[in-house]
């Protein structure tokens, strides 16, 4: 178990390495000058040289990576162009609000697409599974944006049942929470339904039926359990990637979290804060993704670590 660990770990560091590398050299392709954002549009071009000169934007590109890949082993991810503050201090104000959004949409995931997947396994072939089937396509295929908007539309303006956006009440998670998990919870769902489909129809069920067990009983203590594999995979997935940065449904509910930072960080040139986030984000993949293998393997004892 310990060589496993190291193993994974040695992999998540190297991983690491690669997204801030790809992530620094891409960051050079935006349009907007690191310089002149500092310096305001109104800056003469001798201070925009100056700035360029105390930053070090003017070394060589080679020069300017060692030095960025320096800092980040001290956990140093520079200092935010328009914020005017370390972006690790902008990080630790955003990421709660991020993570506190992820936790409620993977709730929600969880208890529509497993409570959904295990009705429509117990029911194959009926009307609830051919109309959650349709429905699962359609919710998949909606475009996340297009969704936040219809919902923050009917829901928060014409209703006003919730805020229209921010973070400065409880109710105002609950459009973006479920925005951000009803594409998940239509995959849980299905996911969900295959599994517990197979596993209906082992031997092992067989007899717990011949046993006269509850059908309640069977489903959601034994079924379910043999089916939670691929949804931890995917929870673990999704919880990484909603706290990379969910851009999209935090910008349409101006929710202040990673994602609200990433979008703003591309549209003023803030790379060191868009490299901060989208280092951060992927760090929480690969963590949980490793976590989701260590669950599988105590849920179910075939699932092997490698």
């Amino acid at each position: 178990m310990g060589r496993i660990f190291l193993r994974r770990l040695g992999w998540m560091l190297l991983t690491l390495v690669l997204v801030a590398t790809f992530t620094f050299f891409l960051t050079f392709l935006l349009p907007r000058d690191a310089a002149r954002t500092i310096a305001g549009d109104k800056a003469s071009e001798a201070d925009i040289a100056l700035v360029r000169a105390n930053l070090g934007l003017d070394d060589p590109l080679i020069v300017q990576y060692g030095r960025y890949m320096g800092q980040l082993t001290r956990l140093d991810f520079g200092y935010s162009y328009v914020n005017r503050e370390p972006v690790s201090e902008i990080l630790k104000q955003r990421l709660p609000r991020t993570m506190a959004l992820a936790f409620v949409a993977i709730v929600f995931q969880l208890v529509v697409g497993i409570g959904l997947g295990l009705a429509t396994a117990s029911r194959a072939g009926g009307v609830l599974d051919r109309t959650a089937l349709s429905g699962a396509i359609v919710l998949i295929s909606l475009p996340t944006f297009w969704l936040g908007l219809i919902l923050l539309y009917v829901f928060a303006f014409r209703l006003e049942l919730f805020p229209l956006g921010g973070a400065d009440s409880a109710s105002a998670i609950v459009l973006p929470a479920i925005t951000l998990g009803i594409a998940g919870a239509a995959w849980y769902s299905r996911v969900v339904r295959q599994a517990a489909t197979e596993t209906m129809s082992t031997e092992f069920v067989q007899q717990l039926r011949a046993k006269g067990l509850p059908r309640r009983t069977i489903l959601y203590k034994h079924v379910l359990r043999a089916s939670m594999g691929p949804v931890l995979t995917m929870m673990a997935i999704d919880f990484g990637f909603f706290l990379g940065g969910a851009v999209l449904v935090e910008s349409v509910y101006s929710w202040p979290g990673l994602g609200l930072s990433s979008y703003q960080a591309m549209q003023t040139g803030d790379t060191p804060l868009l490299m901060g986030c989208v280092l951060v984000g992927s760090a929480f993949v690969l963590v949980l993704n490793f976590a989701a293998d260590l669950a599988r393997a105590a849920i179910d004892p075939r699932v092997r670590l490698g």
